[in-house]
């Protein structure tokens, strides 16, 4: 083990949480769009994906409930709570009943389409060319609202362009409410039952379509990441709909998922034992966002199991392709992790969430089976994070490739989630002997 890494993950996780409890139903807080005249105020069970008051200047604004991070910590509420004193956990507790209702409302099939962009009239002639096109904003009736990537935090419609459809978000929040509610039965509730029931009808419906994907980069395609989350929510909605007493839902949901497996065998990377980026990708294409998603489902066996070869072989070929591709890789055990080989976004930088996301499942794969190799590797990686993480609670998006310094969005809940989730995984690696002595040995 990297010296003084358990004191420094033990008081980081605790800035993690501190941080999501200020992105979290954060009524606390009012943002001012000067460019848009647009003021906006959180409301309960809203998750921002960045507490920061910034405006493209040139920190991203990420001030917007968005479904695919939402649901990503959301999935971290039991790693909260087992980890928080039992005074604190009423909060959490409402805050999720929260989420539900909140992600019920932006979700309603009844809510009327806008007529207009209320931000319309509001606007800066400099900021027009960012307002949704009113054509577009009154096609938002029925199931569309599903086809949401991103909502305002006090619920309204996302009066910005924004890319679109992307179809993981509802896969993903139905994966995370059922694997709270199965982790901590005292949260399951009607309502949560409605907004999962709610969610599989649309993964039913969009199985398998092309969408924008988890990058939010066009064209549509037929995402790895997107296509593993659905088969994750499919595959999990069927036994919940077996336990709800629901057995024609839970046919159709087996059904579904079974030809997502198959479909995902178009993504088999023939170069590689490795999954491509989507099914339009080209061999070698491999992405970070795969990984992330066989993480989010946390599988012991199967094609999408952590340890699967093809799990294995991806983030092995990511890996090798970031070591030379930063400079801060340079002499490195363990590579700094980024998107994708060609990412430009900010410069193209490795991300907080995908380097956290590479050691939780090394931790991961060593909790299943012993692994000293993969538990030297995660520890690796967390002690790069500790090298290059600002002071403070707050976790970025990317650190830059020859320094490291915080770059992008400067806090971000999805760091905080990952964080939290290697956390976890790390006690579950070191649990798996009674001391962690057994897995202190150097890889071999």
């Amino acid at each position: 083990m990297a010296a003084g890494l358990a004191p420094w993950i033990t008081a980081r996780r605790d800035g993690a949480i501190r941080s999501l409890r200020g992105a979290v139903s954060a009524t606390h807080l009012e943002r001012h769009r000067q460019g848009f005249g647009w003021t906006v105020r959180p409301v309960p069970g809203s998750i921002l994906a960045s507490p920061r008051m910034s405006a493209w200047d040139p920190e991203p604004d990420y001030f917007h409930h968005w479904i695919r991070d939402a649901a990503i910590v959301i999935r971290v509420w039991p790693d909260i709570l087992a980890d928080l004193p039992e005074a604190e956990h009423d909060w959490w507790v409402q805050a999720f009943h929260d989420h539900v209702t909140f992600s019920l409302a932006i979700s309603d099939p009844a809510r009327p389409a806008p007529k207009t962009n209320p931000l319309a009239a509001t606007t800066r002639a400099d900021h027009r060319q960012f307002l949704r096109p009113e054509a577009e904003l009154r096609l938002l009736s029925g199931a569309a609202w599903l086809n949401e990537t991103r909502f305002a935090p006090d619920g309204s419609p996302d009066s910005e362009r924004w890319s679109a459809p992307q179809f993981d978000g509802p896969a993903l929040r139905a994966s995370a409410i059922m694997a709270v509610t199965a982790a901590l039965p005292a949260l399951s509730s009607p309502n949560a039952d409605r907004l999962i029931a709610r969610d599989l009808a649309h993964v039913l419906a969009h199985a398998g379509q092309p969408c924008i994907g988890p990058w939010e980069e066009p064209p549509a395609r037929r995402h790895s990441y997107t296509l593993i989350a659905q088969w994750d929510a499919l595959d999990r909605g069927a036994m919940w709909s077996a336990a709800h007493g629901d057995a024609a839902l839970a046919a159709r949901c087996t059904a579904a998922a079974k030809r997502l497996i198959t479909l995902m065998e178009g993504a088999a990377d023939p170069l590689q034992d490795a999954w491509i980026e989507s099914l339009e990708g080209a061999p070698g294409q491999v992405d970070a966002a795969t990984v992330l998603a066989i993480l989010q489902a946390g599988r012991g066996d199967g094609p999408f199991a952590l340890t699967a070869p093809r799990t294995r072989g991806t983030a092995a070929a990511l890996a090798q392709q970031c070591a030379s591709l930063y400079p801060i890789n340079r002499g490195r055990a363990v590579p700094a992790i980024g998107r994708w080989a060609e990412d430009a976004f900010f410069g193209g930088n490795p991300w907080y969430p995908v380097t956290l996301g590479f050691a939780e499942l090394y931790y991961r794969i060593a909790a299943q089976t012993g692994d000293t190799a993969a538990f030297a590797k995660a520890e690796g990686w967390m002690d790069l994070i500790r090298e290059v993480a600002p002071s403070g609670d707050a976790l970025p998006e990317q650190f830059d490739r020859s320094s490291g310094a915080p770059t992008s969005s400067l806090e971000l809940s999805w760091s905080a989630a990952a964080f939290i989730a290697a956390a976890a995984a790390r006690d579950a690696a070191c649990a798996r002997c009674q001391d962690s002595s057994a897995l202190d040995r150097p890889s071999p």
